[in-house]
């Protein structure tokens, strides 16, 4: 019964590909999309540390994993970037107090 996997916080046995049981998320306040998120960024950064075997296959695949990492912090980058010009476009032309200049 080694190979199942268990919850990160309590030692549940949590479904395969899972890190943390719904218990936990809820109990902890982990969103699930932010979960999936974390996984999928802690697998690719393994898959980066593998290229330690130095064959052309852990080669590829870990720059394939750099590359999703890369294109992850850039959508985060432009997903910031939005919010603070949609931001910034609300407050043009209004004084501190709230009212119009």
């Amino acid at each position: 019964m080694n190979d199942v996997d268990h919850c990160l916080i309590c030692g549940e046995i949590i479904p395969e590909g899972a890190q943390v049981c719904a218990d936990c998320m809820k109990r902890h306040g982990i969103d699930a999309e932010e979960a999936q998120e974390i996984t999928e960024e802690l697998r690719d950064i393994a898959g980066v540390l593998s290229i330690t075997a130095n064959t052309d296959g852990n080669i590829k695949q870990s720059m394939e994993s750099i590359l999703r990492i890369a294109d992850r912090l850039e959508r985060k980058k432009n997903e910031k970037s939005k919010r603070t010009t949609v931001f910034a476009a609300g407050s043009i032309g209004k004084a501190k107090d709230g009212n119009n200049l």
